[in-house]
């Protein structure tokens, strides 16, 4: 009797010991049912997997490097940060390449969302009240839970879009830790059907603290962090910026680790606010994306909107001191005066 039951021990401690292989079990690698997942089945036995997909869904090793899906907990503001393991029904998805891509295949129920609609025909930010009408139009709400995702996190397109619902007040908000490609690597649902959501009405609660103005750039109260390529640094900048080419927050298709990262950052204080400046706003969507992941306080800048107050005030001065006399000089001074906008302001 009691090597039976000493040998019923042994069996069920092998049999707790064995790996789960149904679909909706909860493993070491996290409580996501893949089967579940927007109320989709993937097609595929999880058991049959491969070892490369196991890693992109999040079950394995530790390393950040191996295992994606954990990377957003090392991170200082890693909630910003979606694991693929982690999308639910309950996110709206946004696909928001500007490619055809869409059509092709995307992650299934997401919308699309192009980040080129956010900026108008002369690459300038649309008004508030055209943004929420971008997003009025696509379905979104303002309490909606978003997963935003684009052609890869090196792109920048994500980031920006991301650094816009942000600037409209979005809370509930994150970018997916990596491309459709690395979420078709994985076995996760995808489809070609268009998802078209009824209209809503999108209420922004402006965060004015996003985007810089002129005013604070040459206050001195932040770091200035240039975006553009270095060539372009090299012929011109703002007084006391330091370079910082947005490749060098990138590994791969996805934003370095929070190592990588701080070693990036290392010239940054902290303490200190930080202005990312460019001309492109993919450019400095993402460098300023990696610096919230790493905690800092940042807003955005763009170029154009400095060189055109600079000019102003050059030649508001050259009017008071009486260098400018004849109508056709004044004239020239005033369009160049009117030419800069503030960022998002109608």
């Amino acid at each position: 009797m009691v090597r039976f039951y000493i040998s019923g021990l042994i069996l069920l401690s092998l049999i707790a010991s064995l790996p789960c292989t149904q679909a909706g079990c909860s493993c070491s690698g996290g409580t996501w049912d893949p089967s579940a997942f927007l109320n989709s089945e993937p097609g595929t036995d999880q058991a049959d997997t491969s070892d490369s997909s196991q890693k992109s869904a999040g079950a394995g090793s530790a390393d950040s490097t191996e295992n994606p899906s954990d990377r957003d907990r090392s991170f200082p503001n890693g909630e910003i940060l979606k694991s693929m393991k982690s999308v639910s029904s309950s996110d709206l998805v946004i696909d928001v390449t500007n490619t055809n891509g869409y059509a092709a295949s995307h992650i299934k129920n997401a919308i699309h969302i192009p980040s080129r609609q956010f900026i108008d025909e002369d690459g300038n930010l649309k008004t508030v009240e055209e943004l929420a009408e971008v997003l009025g139009d696509a379905g979104v709400f303002p309490d909606d839970s978003l997963v935003l995702y684009g052609l890869s996190l090196s792109s920048g397109e994500a980031e920006f879009a991301y650094l816009v619902l942000r600037y409209l007040g979005h809370e509930d908000l994150e970018l997916l830790d990596g491309s459709l490609a690395d979420w078709k690597a994985a076995g996760l649902p995808e489809e070609t059907t268009e998802r078209l959501l009824p209209k809503a009405e999108y209420r922004p609660a402006i965060k004015a603290d996003i985007i810089a103005d002129y005013e604070y750039v040459k206050s001195g109260k932040a770091q200035i962090v240039d975006a553009r390529p270095f060539a372009d640094f090299g012929q011109g900048r703002i007084a006391g910026s330091t370079a910082l080419d947005p490749s060098n927050v990138i590994k791969g298709e996805r934003i370095k680790d929070s190592t990588d990262l701080g070693t990036v950052f290392s010239r940054l204080e902290k303490d200190k606010p930080i202005v990312v400046y460019s001309d492109d706003y993919n450019r400095s969507s993402l460098v300023w994306y990696a610096l919230q992941l790493m905690g800092f306080q940042a807003r955005i800048y763009t170029w154009e909107d400095w060189r055109a107050h600079q000019v102003a005030d050059v030649l508001d001065d050259a009017d008071d001191d009486n260098d400018i006399g004849d109508d056709d000089a004044k004239s020239s001074a005033s369009d160049a005066g009117s030419k800069y906008k503030k960022l998002g302001t109608t």
